[in-house]
């Protein structure tokens, strides 16, 4: 298997080149803010689908979602928190008040979180996970989902926004 780095790497470029298709953003924070949906898990789920055709079951979902957990409860959410507070704050702040500077900082430091827990998950899934080989990307994308929503024990709606997800995001049209 490839190494470590050139795994996270890839995993990394194809988040970002999958984040800015349109419709994908919004769905992934859709999910994140309305259903707790961990987005680099589901980019994860989507770059197994498309680069080798793999599903994850259940308890694969549920592993990968245990090895990035802490960094997301205790990292990566309390600097999204703060970065999503300036924001708000800078709106309603006087004139002449200027946070930009802090606000990139803080999505600089958020980027960097997400990378970390990037490479968590990819050292999960070399350390193996159940998962099983699918026909097409899409086909995989949403077994994937299927487990994730299972282990999630998401509601029809989150279900319905995987679908669209795994479809706009590996350019499928939906159904």
């Amino acid at each position: 298997m490839a190494d470590l780095e050139a795994l996270t790497e890839d995993f990394w470029r194809f988040s970002l080149e999958t984040y800015a298709k349109p419709g994908v953003q919004a769905l992934s924070l859709a999910l994140q803010d309305d259903h707790g949906c961990d987005v680099n898990l589901m980019l994860f789920c989507l770059w197994l689908a498309d680069s080798q055709g793999i599903a994850l079951e259940s308890s694969g979902v549920g592993d990968l979602a245990l090895a990035a957990g802490e960094l997301n409860n205790e990292l990566v959410s309390p600097v999204r928190s703060a970065r999503r507070w300036l924001k708000s704050y800078g709106e309603t702040a006087r004139e002449g008040l200027s946070i930009k500077p802090e606000y990139d900082a803080l999505k600089s430091v958020e980027l960097k979180c997400e990378r970390l827990v990037q490479r968590a998950l990819v050292v999960r899934y070399r350390d193996g996970v159940l998962r099983s080989s699918m026909a097409s990307p899409v086909s995989a994308a949403r077994a994937s989902f299927t487990a994730y929503a299972e282990a999630h024990k998401a509601n029809p709606d989150a279900v319905k926004r995987l679908g669209e997800l795994a479809d706009r995001a590996l350019e499928r049209d939906p159904f």
